[in-house]
C-alpha cells in the first residue's frame, strides 16, 4: 500500500480534473501541427538571421477559422487561451503570451513541457524543502547564471526567486549547481538550431508555470474544494434528515411560474417604470445637474404639499410604492383614519421603526408595541388569527428585530387586498391626482420681439461687403428676450431704426416686425456722388408663413 500525504492527494484530483480538457486540447494541437493538413511551419529569415520551426500568427487565425468554422474574434481568443496554457509561445521570448492576427511568429511547445505531463505545475511554495518543482526551478535558474549573461540574463523577479531558492534549499544547492553545470556542459553537444529552439521552449514552460509579477497563471485551480462528490459520504444524523425532508416538502408547495411567463413581466416592470427612470425618460421641469435649476429636488421632496402626477400615479402601482413614499403615507394613513383603520398602519409603522431602531431598545419596544396592538386589553387591537398570534407570544420570550415579522405580514396582506384598493377608488385619491402639479419642460428659445418662431426672409438684392466702419446700420425700435448658454434672459433693446414697416408677404394686413442682423451702412465718401445708403444683412420676419426655421437651440431640446 502507498501513502499519499494530502498534498499529494490534492495535486492528484487537481489533475484528474484536467485531464479531460487537456487530451482534448491536445489531440487538436497533434493536428496543427500535421505536416499537410496542418497549420505551415517554416524556417523564418528576418534580416541575416533565421529563425528555424516558426509559423505567423496569421496562419494560425486562418487555420481556427477554417477547421472550426467560427469566426475572426472567437478564434483569436481560442488561439490566445492555447497560448496561455502553454502549447505555444511567441517568438522572441522577451514578448509577453499574446496572440496576434499578424506576421508575428510563434513556435509550438516541445510535448514534454506540455501541461498534462507536469503534474505540479502550480507547486510555488517556497517553505515545502521537498518540492521537485521549485527543485527544478533553481537548477533553471542557475544554469542561466552560468551561460552568457547577454542573452541568458535573469530579471529581477528571477533573481529575487533564486536568492529565495538558495535559502529554502540550501541544503542541496550543492546537488543543484552541480545539476546546472551538466546540463549546461551537455547543452554544447548540440546543433546551433536545436540549441534555440530547446532554450526558447524550456524558457517558455517556466514563463507560463512561474509567471512575472502581475500575471494571472491559467493553470492556477484556485480554492482547495473540501466536498469531494466522489468521497466517502458521512453518516446523517435523524435530526438532519427530518430537516432536509421538512426543506424538500416546502420545495414542493413553493409555486412554479414558467420563464416565458417571468420574462412577460419583467418586460412589463421594465415598460412600467421607464417614464420613472432618469437615465430613459428626461427629467421634468429640467435636469439640476446641467442647468442648475433645483425646482426638481423642491417638487419632490419627501414631504410636499402639492406633489406631481407621476410621483402620485406611481403609488397606483403597489402598496410599497405607496408606503415608501412619504407625502403618500401621510395620505394613506388620513384614508385610514376615516375608514376607522388607522390601527393598521401604526402597527406597520412601528414594526419597521422596530428594525431599524437601536439594539439597546429592541426588548422595550417589542414589549410597547405588544400592550398597544396585541393585548387582550389593548387600546388599538388588530385582526390576526389565533395562531399568528400564538406564534407572535412565543416570539415575545426571545425579543428581536423580526418578533413581529409574521403578524406584520399579514396586516401588510390585509391592508393591500382591502385597504389600499379601497383607497385607489377613493374620491381622496382621485383629487390629489387631478390636483398634482405638471411640470412642463423649460426649454430656451431665441425670441427676437417676437412669440413666434421667426423665419428668415430673402437677403436684399443690393447686399454688398461688410464694412469695416465703426457706422453701422441698424433696424427699428426692439425689445425682446435672448437666450444664454448660461440660462440667463438678457433684454434687448435698440432705437437707431426706422420704424415698423408692412411685409408683402402678410395677406391679412398685420403689421410684421422685420428685424435685420449684422447690417450695415455704407458711409458717404468725400468726393463722391454717392448719396443713398445701402443696408445688408438677413431680415427676420414673422409674418412670413414660407420656409420656417425653428430658433430653438439643437442641446437645449430633450
Amino acid at each position: 500500500m502507498v501513502y499519499c500525504t494530502p498534498t499529494q492527494r490534492n495535486m492528484a484530483d487537481c489533475l484528474m480534473s484536467h485531464a479531460a480538457a487537456f487530451s482534448k486540447i491536445e489531440k487538436f494541437i497533434k493536428e496543427m501541427q500535421h505536416p499537410e493538413k496542418g497549420i505551415p511551419i517554416r524556417c523564418q529569415k528576418v534580416f541575416l538571421t533565421s529563425i528555424p520551426s516558426v509559423f505567423t500568427g496569421f496562419d494560425l487565425i486562418e487555420w481556427l477559422m477554417e477547421r472550426l468554422d467560427i469566426q475572426e474574434p472567437e478564434a483569436l481568443h481560442s488561439a490566445q487561451l492555447f497560448c496561455q496554457i502553454g502549447y505555444y509561445f511567441p517568438v522572441p521570448d522577451t514578448k509577453p503570451l499574446l496572440v496576434k492576427d499578424d506576421g508575428t511568429l510563434y513556435r509550438f511547445q516541445t510535448p514534454y513541457f506540455w501541461p498534462s505531463h507536469n503534474p505540479e505545475p502550480d507547486s510555488n511554495e517556497l517553505n515545502c524543502k521537498n518540492s521537485n518543482n521549485n527543485t527544478e526551478y533553481a537548477v533553471y535558474l542557475a544554469k542561466r547564471t552560468l551561460r552568457n549573461g547577454q542573452k541568458h540574463g535573469l530579471d529581477e523577479h528571477e533573481i529575487e526567486m533564486l536568492t529565495k531558492l538558495q535559502k529554502t534549499l540550501c541544503h542541496k544547492w550543492e546537488f543543484i549547481y552541480m545539476q546546472a553545470e551538466e546540463q549546461v556542459r551537455l547543452a554544447k553537444d548540440r546543433k546551433k538550431l536545436d540549441k534555440i529552439v530547446v532554450d526558447s521552449q524550456e524558457r517558455a514552460y517556466w514563463r507560463v508555470h512561474r509567471p512575472p509579477p502581475g500575471v494571472v497563471c491559467a493553470l492556477e485551480t484556485g480554492p482547495k474544494k473540501c466536498h469531494k462528490p466522489n468521497g466517502p459520504k458521512k453518516k446523517m444524523s435523524v435530526d438532519t434528515l427530518r430537516k432536509e425532508v421538512d426543506f424538500l416538502q416546502k420545495q414542493l408547495s413553493r409555486p412554479r411560474v414558467s420563464a416565458s411567463k417571468l420574462l412577460k413581466l419583467l418586460v412589463q416592470q421594465c415598460e412600467q417604470y421607464a417614464e420613472h427612470d432618469a437615465m430613459i425618460t428626461p427629467c421634468l421641469p429640467s435636469n439640476p445637474w446641467i442647468t442648475d435649476d433645483t425646482t426638481l429636488w423642491d417638487i419632490n421632496s419627501d414631504v410636499v404639499e402639492c406633489p406631481t402626477e407621476l410621483r402620485v400615479r406611481r403609488w397606483a402601482f403597489s402598496l410599497k410604492e405607496l408606503l415608501d413614499d412619504t407625502t403618500g403615507r401621510q395620505h394613506f394613513e388620513n384614508f385610514l383614519k376615516k375608514e376607522y383603520s388607522y390601527e393598521n398602519i401604526m402597527f406597520w409603522t412601528k414594526c419597521e421603526e422596530l428594525k431599524y431602531g437601536r439594539l439597546t431598545d429592541v426588548e422595550t419596544t417589542v414589549q410597547a408595541i405588544y400592550m398597544e396592538f396585541l393585548d387582550h386589553c389593548a387600546p388599538k387591537e388588530i385582526n390576526l388569527d389565533s395562531h399568528t398570534i400564538e406564534l407572535t407570544r412565543d416570539n415575545i420570550k426571545t425579543p428581536t428585530r423580526y418578533t413581529f415579522a409574521e403578524a406584520q405580514e399579514q396586516i401588510f396582506l390585509l391592508m393591500k387586498k382591502d385597504s389600499y384598493q379601497r383607497f385607489l377608488k377613493s374620491e381622496e385619491y382621485r383629487h390629489i391626482l387631478a390636483n398634482s402639479l405638471h411640470p412642463f419642460n423649460k426649454r430656451k428659445f431665441f425670441l427676437f420681439g417676437t412669440k413666434h418662431k421667426g423665419t428668415v426672409k430673402a437677403q436684399s438684392p443690393h447686399r454688398s461687403s461688410m464694412d469695416s466702419s465703426p457706422t453701422r446700420g441698424r433696424s427699428h425700435s426692439l425689445k425682446g428676450y435672448h437666450s444664454l448658454s448660461t440660462g440667463n434672459l438678457h433684454e434687448i433693446t435698440d432705437q437707431t431704426a426706422p420704424n415698423k414697416t408692412m411685409s408683402p408677404a402678410n395677406s391679412t394686413g398685420e403689421p410684421t416686425c422685420t428685424i435685420y442682423l449684422g447690417g450695415s451702412e455704407t458711409p458717404t465718401r468725400r468726393g463722391s456722388n454717392t448719396t443713398s445708403t445701402e443696408q445688408e444683412g438677413v431680415k427676420l420676419s414673422s409674418g412670413v408663413r414660407a420656409s420656417r426655421m425653428s430658433v430653438i437651440a439643437p442641446w437645449e431640446t430633450s
